[in-house]
């Protein structure tokens, strides 16, 4: 079965979800070894649905990720059921995420600590933009970019 050419505007945009619910899930991490004694049970409560909350949000965000990705279906739903894990959800996330990086990595991104940019995967997918600085190239029919005088790519070149 031939995979499915991945979304790259949705990977990049839930690899950047993915990253901050990441950090969020660290955040509520190190809330619970707080000195919690002197608080209202209501705020204990409230910080254990936090918690929950972003578990479950990181296991959608990995079935999300995988299925912007162009993954197999099996592999999704078993993905999906192995977040369940307590050390085994961390081990596939480090995987998926270096497998999204790569993806987005050999369509010419640059991933960052954050992710990508919007306006980095934008420049890469609309032909009419100049790859290096994003330079409107409508009309252009020297081959090279007047802003910064990079080379067009061959699908940029006008036909003719």
């Amino acid at each position: 079965m031939k995979r499915r050419t991945p979304n790259l505007r949705n990977l990049a945009r839930r690899q950047r979800w993915m990253i901050w619910l990441v950090g969020a899930s660290m955040l509520s991490q190190f809330l619970v070894f707080l000195p919690w004694g002197q608080f209202h049970p209501v705020v204990l409560i409230g910080l254990v649905v936090l918690q929950l909350a972003v578990y479950v949000l990181m296991i959608v965000g990995v079935v999300l990720l995988l299925i912007a990705q162009g993954s197999h279906q099996l592999l999704i739903v078993f993905c999906g059921i192995f977040m369940i894990a307590p050390c085994g959800n961390l081990l596939l996330l480090m995987l998926v995420n270096m497998s999204v990086t790569r993806t987005l990595r050999r369509a010419g991104l640059r991933v960052g600590l954050w992710g990508v940019k919007d306006e980095d995967v934008e420049r890469v997918l609309d032909p009419m933009l100049c790859r290096g600085c994003s330079y409107n190239l409508t009309g252009n029919i020297s081959g090279i970019c007047p802003e910064c005088g990079r080379p067009l790519d061959a699908e940029q070149r006008p036909s003719g």
